[in-house]
């Protein structure tokens, strides 16, 4: 029901009001224990709350320590398992948001000489990242590609709930960028709305769209921003997402890791 009621918000162009309405709640609800967490945790940098809204619908700083912490340790072990032989690693954060996951990358990869880099589209939180994360190089991409970064020139790039939000075209162009910029066997792991998604699907067409294998898009917002939806059917990612990767892949995470989004590997070809 409550995606119905999205749904028809987003139709009749009330979404922004419902968004700050949301945020403005979330933020009070939030306070008391925002307010206790920073008392005990002084050192750990959280940022300004809109920039983490608008990255993950939420205000919750114990959630963004916590959840992130575990979130980035099952990229980290993924990393770690599938290019074991590498004493050292360059590894990129493709829409690295508010740094909830990069942060903890350098510690979780030490013992593999980390160069970690972070790109993200929006200029505020690349400027908050680069401003209180440091040991992480950071840049500023574009909604389309490019990134700036040379070819052939990182080992392992990982992205979460980035192709969640974006069109058909800009799929298709980003699959292409992250694939230049992986080095021949290098690694990628990105996340889908997968078959548990299907609630988002409020609309027969939608429904009918998705189970012939179809991406779906609901883009009656802005492409980039969290309430512009991308349903991915698992068919549609081996066939035309993952298509120029190979040994592609999805992976079962721990139930520990309260991972909802479908986690899919593969291998830039050496050929």
């Amino acid at each position: 029901m409550k995606y119905h009621i999205l749904n028809a918000t987003r139709s009749l162009g009330l979404l922004p009001m419902f968004d700050r309405m949301a945020f403005l709640r979330k933020r009070a609800a939030a306070a008391r224990r925002n307010r206790a967490f920073i008392d005990a945790h002084p050192d750990f940098a959280v940022p300004p709350a809109d920039l983490a809204f608008d990255a993950y619908n939420k205000v919750d700083w114990a959630d963004y320590h916590d959840l992130g912490l575990v979130h980035a340790g099952m990229f980290a072990r993924l990393i770690r398992e599938r290019l074991p032989d590498m004493p050292s690693l360059r590894v990129l954060e493709w829409g690295c948001g508010p740094g909830r996951l990069i942060r903890h990358m350098p510690a979780l990869l030490a013992d593999r000489a980390p160069e970690v880099i972070g790109t993200d589209y929006n200029a505020a939180t690349i400027d908050w990242c680069r401003a209180h994360l440091p040991g992480i190089d950071f840049a500023l991409n574009g909604l389309p590609p490019p990134l700036p970064l040379p070819d052939n020139s990182v080992d392992a790039v990982y992205n979460f709930s980035v192709f969640t939000h974006l069109s058909a075209d800009m799929h298709r162009d980003w699959t292409a960028e992250l694939h230049r910029v992986l080095r021949p066997g290098g690694l990628m792991i990105a996340t889908t709305h997968g078959d548990h998604y299907r609630y988002l699907l409020t609309r027969r067409e939608e429904a009918d769209a998705y189970a012939r294998g179809d991406l779906v898009t609901q883009s009656r917002f802005a492409e980039g921003k969290k309430w512009y939806f991308a349903v991915h059917p698992p068919v549609w990612v081996r066939n035309h997402l993952l298509a120029a990767f190979e040994r592609v892949e999805q992976v079962d995470p721990d139930p520990k890791v309260r991972m909802m989004q479908d986690i899919w590997i593969g291998y830039k070809p050496h050929g």
